[in-house]
């Protein structure tokens, strides 16, 4: 629906054509997802086709300048950033029902910031579709033009509406979402884990330019988590082989957190994060420790999503197709299964697939 704006756009921008479309070939569940968390899961498998690389186009992936250096007029403060954490995990709610209808749990939401009302939510419907380009982002800015009367509607309209919404995806859009983002005119984006294959704002591209700020890192090892306990769970008309090697991907060290200056400058960084965490986390990958809501501190993720919380998302019985909503047994399986970050940000792991294996089945 919204596509053929996008593509129309290729030419122009010199984006490489294989950096936008994720393989559309019916072999979704054991591509698809898995070039998508290369680096969440550890595990590199070779690839239906070769990802492209910096010499296919110089100019498109010249690096920008260093950004400047931090202004330290900025207050040194606390930032609490509570509120995204309680939204993005209603993104990692609606990818937990994606996991269990049979998808690669990948989603959004979209909030409207002034409100906080949820407008739209979207999950990877890649599998069902047979579709490689329907993306969560998509799928979620489809539902808004429509409810809101603005397919076809001009370019400065649909700008007009959006730039008061934020996007929480729980992995960085790809170069095709995020150039959707841009001229649809998105306010700003958070993520969760980085996109190593295609990441668009700012790991492989950062295709959306100055267009909008995107802040990545928000419940980083919940989206990694859900990611892994996809590729744990049994695939009959999989090799053996692969289901061994994928059952081992569970327990594995997450990676290093985001290289924080590929996505935002110092100074926005500061000015959206806080001092302290600039100090932390901006200047090289930490590898031990993880955003939190309150610096320094850990936190439940049962603490960030209620029963209240997830009747705000818009058509949720369609999260559940033939089945009765059962809100709280998901956030109880959601506490069992993802993993827990104490004091400082320090992930602790569970180390047995079989157990997560069974809790995700029995909340089936």
């Amino acid at each position: 629906m919204f596509l053929s704006f996008i593509f129309s756009q290729i030419n122009t921008q010199k984006i490489p054509k294989n950096l936008l479309i994720l393989d559309p070939s019916s072999d979704q569940q054991s591509t698809h997802g898995m070039r998508l968390a290369n680096r969440a899961t550890g595990v590199w498998r070779s690839e239906r086709c070769a990802p492209c690389t910096p010499s296919q186009d110089k100019h498109f992936f010249k690096k920008p300048p260093f950004p400047p250096k931090t202004n330290m007029s900025l207050v040194h403060r606390s930032v609490d950033l509570g509120k995204h954490f309680r939204n993005m995990a209603l993104a990692v709610f609606v990818a937990f029902r994606a996991l269990q209808n049979g998808e690669t749990p990948v989603a959004c939401v979209f909030i409207h910031e002034p409100s906080q009302t949820v407008l739209s939510y979207g999950c990877n419907d890649t599998n069902r579709s047979l579709n490689g380009t329907r993306h969560a982002e998509f799928m979620g800015i489809d539902e808004i033009l429509e409810k809101n009367r603005l397919l076809g509607a001009s370019p400065d309209k649909i700008a007009s509406f959006f730039r008061d919404v934020t996007l929480y995806v729980t992995i960085e859009p790809c170069v095709m979402c995020a150039l959707a983002l841009q001229h649809i005119g998105i306010g700003k984006v958070y993520f969760g884990a980085a996109n190593d294959r295609f990441g668009g704002n700012g790991t492989v591209v950062r295709a959306q330019n100055d267009s909008y700020l995107s802040f990545g890192g928000i419940l980083r090892p919940e989206a990694i988590s859900l990611l892994r306990n996809f590729y744990i769970q049994e695939n009959d008309s999989a090799p053996v082989p692969k289901v061994k090697k994928n059952k081992d991907i569970d327990g594995k060290e997450f990676p290093e957190n985001l290289e924080f200056a590929k996505y935002v400058t110092e100074n926005e960084f500061a000015a959206e994060m806080g001092q302290e965490r600039l100090a932390r986390f901006y200047y090289k990958p930490n590898p031990s420790e993880e955003l939190t809501p309150q610096f320094g501190e850990g936190y439940n993720f049962k603490n960030l999503l209620s029963e209240e919380d997830v009747n705000r998302i818009p058509d949720l019985p369609l999260l559940y197709p033939g089945l009765a909503c059962d809100v709280v047994k998901d956030i109880n399986t959601l506490v069992d299964v993802l993993p827990k970050v104490g004091d400082h940000g320090v992930v602790s792991l569970e180390s047995d697939p079989e157990l997560k294996k069974r809790k995700l089945e029995d909340s089936a």
